[in-house]
């Protein structure tokens, strides 16, 4: 199954619910990843441009401290091919619309979830594997 040596997945939580991070991250954990919690945009933002990059992020859209469309701006801006599963209560938004690969509806189960981020790991290793044309 894993390797002792082998990386950990690992997942950027941005989200402003406290306890629904709590939820995230425990779920996250349990299966193997290693998870990283920004707590609005702006700090998301700080992070993926002060260190080491995750190989997901669980997106907040609507958050008081910089909002998810910032975000998913900045990695479009930057070119950096991470995948975003999107979680927001707002019905009339797609996916594909702001850069993400996968939606969640709030509220959700933690299974949804642990399915879009796998879902979102293989689109990650899909883009990568392919030879360059």
């Amino acid at each position: 199954m894993n390797q002792p040596n082998a990386r950990r997945p690992r997942v950027l939580i941005v989200e402003d619910d406290e306890r629904l991070v709590l939820a995230i991250q425990d779920a996250l954990s349990d299966v193997g990843y290693e998870t990283k919690i920004a707590t609005g945009g702006r700090a998301a933002i700080q992070s993926l441009a002060s260190g080491v990059l995750p190989d997901v992020i669980v997106l907040d859209l609507m958050m008081p401290l910089g909002s998810g469309f910032e975000v998913v701006n900045w990695l479009q801006q930057k070119r950096l091919p991470i995948p975003v599963v999107l979680s927001t209560q707002e019905d009339e938004i797609e996916a594909a619309n702001v850069g993400a690969v996968v939606k969640l509806s709030k509220p959700y189960t933690l299974e949804k979830l642990l399915d879009s981020v796998a879902t979102a790991l293989r689109t990650a290793d899909d883009v990568t594997s392919k030879p360059p044309e």
